[in-house]
């Protein structure tokens, strides 16, 4: 659950949003779940001459009241929003649990009083799903309590992560925000960045390139060759360099290349993903110098070669036959291990780079599941150098393998191509079973996500091939992919067991 808080000064001019339309008409059929009174008595009716509008005075009125009591002694700044949303996996909630969730979470953010103070007056707001298709309520609290006294907030931001994490458990919700454990961070979508992409039918630029640098990392010796391989794979690459000396690298941005005359889209590493900032990418070769801004902007593309079908065919079946000896090899290593953070990041990012051959256009289960398996294996920020770890190194060999392949171009191949993806699945459920192992709960639940979303491939046998077709808005949860069934032969099974 995902706590997000604002402040204001008008709390009619906030219901009028919570009541109206919303900036993607996503606002349907808006009304109260829960309040610090009665929820029949607090609930706005609507005009009775067209029957299409609110009336909010009443409401209004009754939760200004306490802030009009405190009068000069009052917050300037007294009304208190909080989203609660659910990342659309979680799926969606009842109205009554939402009260009863919007009810403790006052409660826990000390803003119901107790027997000797007086607690605020509140309401929470359910609609419809948000454009990322989240279920979420809205709290609006007013900052003064009942007998007119102010209420002055102190780190309410860091205590209502706390208090989501507490209600997480209480209330049996996953946990898929690692960060909130201390892991790198990954900033969310703003809301130009959903539109523009829903305008367009495509994946939003700052989810392709998260996976496309990711994927460019999978098994990279040094930066030199991660920036080339970035290159190859037609993004456009900057270097920020120190100001008091241009020959430093301190930072980058990728973008990818606009379309006819349009100006690309630039993102800072950072913002794409907390552990894709050049910082905690320089961890990766502690022993290697990072090279100067000229290097950066000479680096020569690493352009794979073309393979026929039967050489690429070939690869996949011994990287699923080293997959799975790589799987077995993890039995053996204890939880709490040094090597664990190194092998689940190798992990992430061979997940990225079998995403980028399965799905290219960066829709379907797999790019989903590289997406979770990527806060599951986040580092803390201030995590040192992970340990070296041979099963990390056998990692990222496959992905040296997997990248000069491409997409599968037939059902024949996709066949042989989902060995691979089996064997990945199995690694993925082995990492989530190591994370709940060692008491990482939001690492675990966000490597639980990634295993859900493999385990129909593993259960299923489906190959999938990838057809760049129309397909459903972005936001949603369904694939924009055409998944072809096929028959794995007998040779091929044995890459299996």
């Amino acid at each position: 659950m995902i706590p997000k808080v604002t402040y204001g000064t008008r709390v009619r001019g906030l219901l009028e949003y919570l009541w109206g339309p919303g900036k993607a008409e996503e606002h349907v059929a808006p009304h109260l779940v829960a309040g610090y009174d009665d929820v029949a008595r607090l609930a706005p009716g609507r005009h009775d001459r067209d029957g299409e509008r609110w009336s909010l005075d009443k409401l209004a009125a009754r939760l200004d009241a306490p802030q009009i009591a405190a009068g000069e002694r009052g917050v300037k700044q007294y009304v208190w929003q909080c989203s609660l949303s659910l990342p659309a996996q979680e799926g969606q909630l009842d109205d009554a649990t939402w009260g009863r969730i919007a009810g403790r979470f006052v409660q826990e953010m000390g803003f119901a009083g107790d027997a000797e103070r007086a607690g605020c007056r509140w309401i929470a707001v359910r609609h419809g799903l948000s454009v990322k298709g989240n279920d979420h309520v809205h709290l609006v609290v007013t900052l003064a309590a009942e007998d007119g006294a102010p209420v002055w907030l102190r780190q309410d931001k860091r205590r209502s992560q706390q208090v989501a994490d507490l209600l997480e458990d209480e209330f049996g919700l996953g946990k898929w925000t690692p960060g909130r454990a201390g892991a790198t961070r990954r900033p969310e979508l703003t809301r130009p960045e959903v539109e523009r992409a829903r305008r367009v039918d495509q994946t939003p630029d700052r989810e392709l390139l998260r996976r496309q640098v990711r994927a460019a990392l999978a098994g990279a010796t040094s930066e030199a060759e991660w920036v080339a391989r970035m290159k190859g794979a037609g993004l456009l690459v900057a270097a920020r360099t120190s100001a008091t000396d241009r020959d430093q690298v301190v930072g980058y941005a990728v973008a990818l290349p606009p379309a006819g005359a349009g100006k690309p889209h630039w993102y800072a590493g950072r913002s794409l993903d907390g552990d894709l900032s050049l910082t905690q990418i320089r961890k990766r070769w502690p022993d290697v110098p990072p090279p100067v801004a000229g290097q950066w902007k000479t680096a020569d593309s690493a352009e794979s070669p073309t393979l026929r079908g039967e050489d690429r065919m070939a690869v996949w079946r011994s990287s699923a036959a080293a997959l799975e000896a790589i799987s077995g090899r993890l039995g053996g290593v204890a939880p709490g291990s040094p090597q664990w953070p190194v092998v689940a990041r190798a992990s992430a990012d061979l997940l990225a780079r079998v995403a980028a051959a399965t799905e290219p256009s960066g829709r379907g289960p797999v790019t989903r599941a590289a997406d979770a398996l990527a806060r599951a294996a986040a580092p803390p920020r201030r995590a040192p150098a992970p340990a070296a770890s041979t099963i990390a190194v056998e990692l990222g060999r496959v992905a040296d393998a997997l990248m000069v392949t491409g997409p599968a171009r037939d059902g024949g191949e996709a066949a042989v191509l989902l060995a691979v993806v089996v064997q990945v699945a199995r690694l993925v459920v082995a990492l989530a079973e190591l994370r709940a192992a060692e008491q990482q709960a939001h690492a675990a639940g966000a490597a639980a996500r990634a295993a859900a979303h493999l385990m129909p491939l593993l259960a299923q046998g489906a190959a999938h091939v990838e057809r760049e077709v129309p397909g459903p808005r972005v936001g949603r949860e369904e694939p924009d992919v055409t998944w072809a069934r096929a028959r794995v032969d007998p040779a091929d099974q044995q890459t299996q067991r």
